[in-house]
């Protein structure tokens, strides 16, 4: 079971691809311990609660740290209700707020990961403070004093605008010291192109060849060695997969959180089956313009009919650049 508690849809940054910057206009909302209390009722009465081998929780936002004390008490309820060996927390953070009390809140997150898109001039060209400011050199604080006492995942954002310098960002952290990377294409940035694919595809290679030459074993960088090209399972959504706004409303993966085509209900009203049923039998038909490819059972565009829909408009067109990632995954494997 995998479930995402979105702790509140503020955030102390202002990010140029954020969905939640300012002038969007979006009403600033924390969950409550009511909401997070119907929340954990609704799943110990499904039966995946049961059977499930492994609860995951994570915490997202916004920023999840501006909403301590939610986090502590959602904690504090799953550990009454389910053995530590089931109990898995993760948590995507922007590194900004790390005081002592949220120290303790790291120190419990299984995967941490941080957002840091690269060198100074690279990160602060779209991760800003309100106030304009770049907020690389507080993060990096926070990444390397994480690091000295935990593993911790760095999460980078690429865009057309900085694919060029993928390469030297990944060697970069990697003379930091840091050995998890995790580089994600932005497929929701509009002005990837065709002619991006061999730039993209030559700059994977680089990585490669730089972690072989310098002989870094331990490096964990995601297409690059930790690729595995694997038949994709079916979507979960609305199963075994659920996402909680501050407010209540469910939705079943974060592509479609406040799509009102994909509202599965509210912890007070409960789960729309009927949407529920709508989302497996979507996901469940072929992806039409992907009929014949080798990878086809390997490919998250026809796996999650979600990501196709959100890009190109229609559940069964294949996304570009969520096609040209599992080929990244094939190149690698």
């Amino acid at each position: 079971m995998h479930v995402v508690f979105w702790t509140t849809n503020d955030c102390n940054l202002n990010c140029s691809y954020c969905y939640n910057r300012i002038g969007n206009n979006i009403k600033k909302e924390y969950m409550t311990k009511e909401v997070a209390d119907a929340a954990i009722d609704m799943l110990t009465k499904l039966d995946c609660w049961e059977t499930a081998d492994e609860i995951a929780v994570q915490f997202h936002g916004g920023e999840p740290l501006m909403n301590c004390d939610i986090i502590e008490y959602i904690m504090e309820r799953f550990e009454a209700l389910v053995p530590a060996s089931k109990l898995y927390y993760g948590m995507t953070t922007n590194g900004t707020l790390y005081d002592e009390r949220r120290k303790k809140i790291i120190n419990k997150i299984n995967e941490l990961s941080l957002s840091l898109d690269g060198k100074a001039e690279i990160h602060d060209l779209n991760r800003k403070f309100i106030n304009g400011k770049g907020s690389f050199e507080q993060v990096m604080a926070t990444a390397k004093d994480i690091s000295n006492k935990k593993d911790v995942r760095l999460r980078m954002t690429v865009t057309r605008d900085t694919i060029g310098d993928l390469c030297d960002t990944v060697c970069y952290f990697l003379e930091e010291g840091f050995r998890r990377i995790i580089p994600v294409l932005d497929m929701y940035d509009s002005h990837w192109k065709d002619e991006d694919e061999p730039i993209i595809f030559e700059q994977f290679r680089k990585i490669k060849e730089y972690i072989e030459e310098k002989e870094y074993g331990d490096a964990v960088i995601s297409y690059v060695t930790e690729s595995e090209f694997v038949r994709k399972a079916k979507c979960t959504g609305g199963v075994e997969s659920f996402h909680f706004l501050p407010d209540g409303s469910i939705y079943p993966c974060s592509l479609t959180v406040g799509d009102s085509d994909w509202y599965l209900g509210n912890v007070s009203t409960g789960l729309d089956k009927a949407k529920v049923e709508e989302l497996q039998m979507i996901n469940n038909k072929d992806t039409s313009s992907c009929t014949g490819c080798e990878m086809y059972h390997y490919c998250a565009s026809s796996r999650c009919k979600l990501i196709n829909k959100k890009i190109t408009g229609d559940y069964y067109t294949a996304s570009s650049i969520a096609c040209l990632c599992s080929r990244l995954e094939y190149e690698f494997a």
